[in-house]
């Protein structure tokens, strides 16, 4: 986002720069509008967007606009990216000409184009580093482009787009070795979608999609009183698997490449949309930067033909399916040793418990043993003493010892009369 607003005011600068004061009075430009989709959800404990985009692995990215007032040279904008290296750049959107012609428009940067440069010729970036068409549509017209950065347009003329007609981009972004495929469909109202082109940019981008912008320009100037308005929906993004999310917040940005401030537009939110006015009456009131949020579409797009049509053209060049079957064997391996591993774990740990057990077993039973042969000693020892006992009692004798007419008996071993008696 910083890097885009980085451009604007470049371009204003260049413009203030190149046209007299004169000049710029005729040239007058409606104001611009810029608005950068951001998540729904509240981020909490310091995560940045660009954190919660690291987390997902979107490949499509799909918005709706409604075109309702245009005039003179007119860019609405449906789609782009340019969050730096980690993203592709690339924009794409509908176009009115001043002599009433249309197209569609759909371009990719080169690898760490520069896109504040207004002198870059177009083709002269570093072949490792130049964006190439893969594929292209039946009415798509490619070149290289350059004084904004360098890379590769592409166009459909005629693309006969309707006011108050809903206009769909789908854009996705595919593995292709160690490049990367951006492809474009469009749907113009109820007719099929139709193809665009697809561009084979020599850098890969694991992250994904993250939030797309759109912007309402005027992109030649002459008249700053032209209405130019259209209603923006909420990006849509799915990963690979088809689980999708809506993008509803908005960050919007007005600028003007005449001097003055950006004072004469309107934007308002209208249930899923932002309704975007520009060309009218100076407000009294306006912002530069605002944040809003739209309602939550309560049905999700059927972007299945579109997903279908880009997903045929890249046939041969994506690697998508490639790399995914290896992730999936990859990661069957890693289940498939980890089972292994706990297997001998538990094999061993079975082991173990067993040679325990019978550790423990053969422990008791030399307790039960000891114990055993403990109480037969003890008593056989008993027994001894007993037995010892009755042969000493019997092995005494008894003798009657008398005094006068007292009779006493004595037994001992060796008896003896008391004091004072006779043995009988």
């Amino acid at each position: 986002m910083k890097k885009f607003k980085s451009v604007l005011i470049a371009l204003v600068i260049l413009f203030s720069t190149l046209q007299p004061t004169s000049s710029a009075q005729e040239n007058l430009f409606t104001d611009r509008i810029d608005i950068w989709s951001e998540p729904g959800s509240v981020l909490t404990g310091g995560l940045s967007f660009n954190s919660l985009y690291k987390t997902k692995k979107y490949r499509y990215v799909y918005r709706e606009i409604i075109p309702k007032e245009v005039g003179g040279h007119t860019y609405f904008a449906i789609l782009g990216t340019n969050h730096g290296k980690e993203f592709p750049t690339y924009y794409g959107g509908i176009q009115y000409f001043r002599d009433g012609r249309k197209a569609a428009i759909f371009s990719a940067w080169d690898v760490d184009s520069d896109t504040q440069c207004g002198t870059c010729k177009a083709g002269t970036a570093p072949e490792e580093k130049k964006v190439t068409v893969w594929a292209k549509g039946a009415r798509t017209e490619v070149r290289p482009f350059g004084n904004e950065g360098t890379g590769m347009n592409s166009m459909i003329y005629g693309f006969d787009w309707k006011i108050g007609q809903k206009v769909g981009m789908l854009v996705s972004v595919e593995p292709a070795g160690s490049g990367s495929l951006i492809s474009a469909a469009f749907k113009n109202g109820d007719a099929p979608w139709e193809f665009m082109t697809s561009f084979y940019v020599p850098s890969r981008y694991e992250m994904g999609i993250p939030g797309n912008y759109s912007f309402l320009e005027d992109w030649t100037g002459g008249d700053e009183n032209i209405l130019r308005s259209y209603l923006v929906g909420p990006n849509y993004l799915e990963d690979e698997e088809g689980m999708g999310t809506f993008f509803t917040n908005a960050y919007v940005y007005a600028s003007n490449l005449s001097r003055r401030p950006p004072d004469k537009h309107t934007i308002r939110v209208d249930g899923v949309w932002l309704d975007v006015r520009s060309g009218i009456s100076v407000q009294s009131q306006y912002s530069v930067e605002r944040r809003l949020q739209v309602d939550t579409p309560s049905t999700v797009p059927d972007i299945s033909e579109g997903k279908a049509l880009l997903d045929s053209v890249v046939a041969g060049k994506s690697t998508r399916y490639q790399e995914k079957i290896a992730r999936l064997e990859a990661e069957a391996k890693v289940r498939a040793d980890a089972e292994a591993k706990a297997a001998v774990e538990r094999a061993i740990a079975e082991s173990n418990a067993k040679a325990e057990a019978e550790a423990k077993a053969k422990l008791e039973a030399i307790k039960k043993a000891e114990a055993e042969a403990k109480a037969t000693a003890e008593l056989k020892a008993k027994q001894e003493a007993e037995a010892a006992a009755k042969a000493a009692v019997a092995k005494k004798i008894t003798i009657t010892c008398v005094k006068g007419k007292t009779v006493r008996m004595v037994t001992a071993l060796k008896p003896k009369c008391p004091q004072g008696f006779k043995k009988k």
